[in-house]
Protein backbone atom coordinates (compact mmCIF):
# COMPACT_ATOMS: atom_id res chain seq x y z
CA UNK A 1 0.00 0.00 0.00
CA UNK A 2 0.86 3.34 -0.81
CA UNK A 3 2.67 5.78 2.07
CA UNK A 4 0.80 8.91 2.36
CA UNK A 5 2.57 11.31 3.64
CA UNK A 6 0.16 14.13 5.00
CA UNK A 7 -0.29 12.86 8.48
CA UNK A 8 -1.44 14.72 11.35
CA UNK A 9 0.02 13.71 14.70
CA UNK A 10 -1.54 14.68 17.61
CA UNK A 11 -1.31 12.79 20.95
CA UNK A 12 0.85 9.96 19.58
CA UNK A 13 -2.15 8.88 17.06
CA UNK A 14 -1.20 9.36 13.52
CA UNK A 15 -4.28 10.59 11.73
CA UNK A 16 -4.38 10.30 7.94
CA UNK A 17 -6.78 12.12 5.76
CA UNK A 18 -9.07 9.97 3.52
CA UNK A 19 -8.69 8.51 0.84
CA UNK A 20 -10.72 9.76 -2.38
CA UNK A 21 -12.27 6.77 -5.01
CA UNK A 22 -12.93 8.50 -8.08
CA UNK A 23 -14.65 5.86 -10.53
CA UNK A 24 -15.30 6.62 -14.28
CA UNK A 25 -18.24 5.39 -16.03
CA UNK A 26 -18.57 4.50 -19.74
CA UNK A 27 -22.37 4.34 -19.62
CA UNK A 28 -24.57 4.35 -23.49
CA UNK A 29 -26.38 7.60 -23.16
CA UNK A 30 -29.53 5.74 -23.80
CA UNK A 31 -28.94 3.91 -19.94
CA UNK A 32 -28.10 6.59 -18.10
CA UNK A 33 -31.30 6.52 -15.88
CA UNK A 34 -30.68 3.29 -15.21
CA UNK A 35 -27.20 3.83 -14.31
CA UNK A 36 -28.38 6.72 -11.89
CA UNK A 37 -30.90 4.31 -10.16
CA UNK A 38 -28.12 1.94 -9.65
CA UNK A 39 -25.90 4.19 -8.57
CA UNK A 40 -28.40 4.93 -5.58
CA UNK A 41 -29.25 1.14 -5.22
CA UNK A 42 -25.00 1.36 -4.40
CA UNK A 43 -24.44 4.50 -2.60
CA UNK A 44 -27.22 3.33 -0.08
CA UNK A 45 -25.63 0.51 0.65
CA UNK A 46 -21.76 2.06 0.99
CA UNK A 47 -22.56 4.55 3.00
CA UNK A 48 -24.21 2.70 5.82
CA UNK A 49 -20.90 1.20 6.13
CA UNK A 50 -18.05 1.99 8.66
CA UNK A 51 -15.34 4.08 7.44
CA UNK A 52 -18.00 6.01 4.37
CA UNK A 53 -17.62 9.78 4.41
CA UNK A 54 -19.65 10.91 1.76
CA UNK A 55 -19.78 10.44 -2.50
CA UNK A 56 -20.96 12.32 -5.64
CA UNK A 57 -22.15 11.65 -8.47
CA UNK A 58 -21.20 13.51 -11.35
CA UNK A 59 -22.80 13.84 -14.59
CA UNK A 60 -21.19 14.87 -18.08
CA UNK A 61 -22.59 18.21 -19.88
CA UNK A 62 -21.23 16.28 -23.23
CA UNK A 63 -23.50 14.14 -24.35
CA UNK A 64 -20.39 12.71 -26.29
CA UNK A 65 -17.79 12.27 -23.56
CA UNK A 66 -16.72 8.61 -23.08
CA UNK A 67 -17.12 9.42 -19.57
CA UNK A 68 -20.57 10.14 -19.13
CA UNK A 69 -20.76 9.80 -15.31
CA UNK A 70 -17.77 10.48 -12.56
CA UNK A 71 -18.38 9.01 -8.77
CA UNK A 72 -15.92 11.01 -6.42
CA UNK A 73 -16.28 8.85 -2.59
CA UNK A 74 -14.02 9.84 0.77
CA UNK A 75 -13.63 6.98 3.00
CA UNK A 76 -11.66 7.08 5.98
CA UNK A 77 -9.44 4.55 4.67
CA UNK A 78 -8.80 2.30 2.13
CA UNK A 79 -9.23 -0.92 3.90
CA UNK A 80 -12.57 0.19 5.09
CA UNK A 81 -13.70 0.94 1.52
CA UNK A 82 -12.54 -2.78 0.38
CA UNK A 83 -14.38 -4.05 3.49
CA UNK A 84 -17.91 -2.41 2.16
CA UNK A 85 -17.02 -3.31 -1.50
CA UNK A 86 -16.47 -7.06 -0.34
CA UNK A 87 -19.80 -6.98 2.13
CA UNK A 88 -21.57 -5.23 -0.81
CA UNK A 89 -20.57 -7.06 -3.63
CA UNK A 90 -23.78 -8.17 -5.08
CA UNK A 91 -25.24 -4.82 -5.08
CA UNK A 92 -21.98 -3.80 -6.75
CA UNK A 93 -21.92 -6.33 -9.47
CA UNK A 94 -25.57 -6.39 -10.55
CA UNK A 95 -24.06 -3.22 -12.69
CA UNK A 96 -25.50 -3.93 -16.16
CA UNK A 97 -26.17 -0.46 -17.90
CA UNK A 98 -22.22 0.82 -18.45
CA UNK A 99 -18.49 -0.44 -16.53
CA UNK A 100 -16.82 1.75 -13.97
CA UNK A 101 -13.08 1.94 -13.68
CA UNK A 102 -12.18 2.78 -9.93
CA UNK A 103 -9.13 3.78 -8.49
CA UNK A 104 -8.21 5.45 -5.26
CA UNK A 105 -6.29 8.67 -4.93
CA UNK A 106 -4.80 10.55 -2.03
CA UNK A 107 -4.94 14.74 -2.53
CA UNK A 108 -1.35 16.19 -3.56
CA UNK A 109 -2.01 19.96 -4.05
CA UNK A 110 -5.54 22.16 -3.11
CA UNK A 111 -6.06 25.58 -3.39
Amino acid sequence: MMQRNDNEVTEDKVTLPPVVLINVFEVPIEKGSAFVEWWKQSSEALKKEAGFIDAKLHRSLQPGARFQFINIAHWETAESLELARTKNQEVLQSLTPGRGTPALYEITAQY
